[in-house]
């Protein structure tokens, strides 16, 4: 008697494989939701790497400019007179990586002026003007 109670409630039940529509749906919904959290969270880690490229690079342009000055007596600006440079000038990419004191240009996101006067100093700015990345 009871095992063929037990046979009769295994055949009302059936067997269900696999997962509902409805479950699906939410486990996709769930996903997209974190997906759409994690690319939020590094368009900021984008922008924040470009400025950090460019006070790197920034800093290495200040060295073989001090380094171009030293050895030529001349400031590495683009045009007018390089020996006392008045105000900021652009900074002559070309002539210090002629003169092998940098391996290679740049970014042209990055735009760079030099200060002669007090101490040489680069500066130096992303290209589209973001006023919070700045070098020097």
């Amino acid at each position: 008697m009871l095992i063929t109670a037990l046979k009769a409630a295994r055949r009302r039940t059936g067997r269900q494989d696999g997962f509902t529509l409805v479950e699906l749906l939410v486990v996709i919904g769930i996903l997209g939701i974190l997906a759409a959290i994690v690319l939020f969270n590094i368009s900021g880690v984008q922008a924040s790497a470009a400025c950090n490229a460019m006070k790197t690079d920034g800093g290495t342009l200040q060295n073989a400019a001090d380094i171009y000055y030293n050895n030529t007596g001349k400031y590495p600006v683009t045009g007018g007179d390089t020996a006392t440079p008045a105000g900021a000038s652009v900074v002559n990419v070309a002539e210090i990586t002629g003169a092998n004191l940098l391996h290679q240009a740049p970014p042209a996101t990055e735009a760079f002026t030099y200060n002669a006067a007090p101490n040489g100093t680069v500066h130096g700015q992303l290209v589209p003007d973001v006023a919070t990345c700045r070098y020097n």
